[in-house]
């Protein structure tokens, strides 16, 4: 099911600005499918400020997300993977983003269990972050 989610909304970049700006990066796919909106994207980088880092759940991986009325259509991931990770204000870096969006506070259950699988496999991560192609990451998956 994953692998079906992330289709099409995997992206690679060599680095970008800030957190900020991978989160709004990441989030292209998702609102070019209308499965969220741009306030949604916002509303993620809102929760950070307000809320803190609460969203880097590994070394180098964060899940950006907000709550479903803030703008979710359709339950979705999508991966944007920076060569160059972004430092957060706390000085923590991170390359690999997952933005989650859930329609409600059921539907996305099952695509976060499988997330979960691959984020707590440290080789897998160490092969996404490794990965110079959107199929190597899509084989990796």
């Amino acid at each position: 099911m994953l692998k079906e989610e992330l289709n099409g909304n995997i992206m690679i970049k060599q680095k970008v600005e800030n957190w900020q700006e991978a989160i709004r990066v990441a989030s292209k796919p998702l609102i070019e499918k209308n499965r969220i909106n741009d306030e949604y994207v916002e509303a993620m980088i809102e929760n950070i400020r307000k809320f803190g880092e609460y969203i880097i759940i590994a070394p180098n991986i964060a899940m950006p997300h907000s709550r479903p009325e803030n703008g979710v259509n359709e339950s979705c991931v999508a991966l944007l993977k920076l060569n160059e990770s972004v430092k957060f204000d706390s000085g923590e870096e991170v390359k690999l983003f997952f933005i989650l969006g859930a329609k409600d506070n059921n539907s996305h259950i099952n695509i976060l269990t499988e997330l979960m699988k691959i984020i707590d496999d440290d080789e897998k991560i160490k092969k996404i972050m490794n990965a110079t192609t959107i199929k190597e990451i899509k084989d990796i998956i």
